[in-house]
């Protein structure tokens, strides 16, 4: 069945997505797997990644700007504090959490590595977490004197 691929009508005006941002962005999807351990390779998600991207962007082109201004910042950061702790900052400054985002550093965390992170968890990055079920995951059958392959009401 055809399906018709939804775009904005400006996504079709935009410079196509730079080689230097996608690996930038890249570095972010990485470093959340390697702050909260939840994925060991994330190397076979690089093209859900950049599909995912690809897709923000057609469907609102705001989202090439958010990918080259996280591009920026992190540089910045990275400058500024070191890899890890650039990474680090990103994912656990409050002031990055306040809505809605006053600096750059917040759009960042907001419209990208929050995004990034709820995608690498549903990829498989939820089963770190010991969690069974998670977006059309479940963790087995439901066989009667068998533990429940989801979370129930007394858990």
């Amino acid at each position: 069945m055809y399906q018709k691929t939804a775009k904005h009508p400006l996504s079709t005006k935009l410079e196509p997505l730079s080689d230097k941002t996608f690996a930038a962005m890249w570095q972010i999807f990485v470093h959340i797997g390697k702050f909260w351990q939840n994925i060991d390779d994330p190397t076979p998600y690089k093209s859900q990644l950049y599909s995912f991207m690809l897709n923000r962007i057609n469907l609102r082109p705001i989202y090439s700007d958010y990918y080259i201004s996280a591009q920026e910042v992190m540089t910045q950061l990275i400058t500024e504090k070191g890899e890890d702790e650039a990474y680090k900052y990103l994912f656990t400054d409050k002031d990055a959490a306040k809505a809605p985002p006053e600096t750059f550093i917040a759009v960042t965390r907001q419209n990208v590595a929050n995004e990034f992170i709820a995608l690498q968890l549903s990829l498989g990055g939820f089963k770190a977490f010991g969690a069974e079920n998670y977006c059309g995951y479940i963790g087995g059958a439901n066989i009667p004197s068998q533990p429940a392959p989801y979370r129930t009401f007394v858990e």
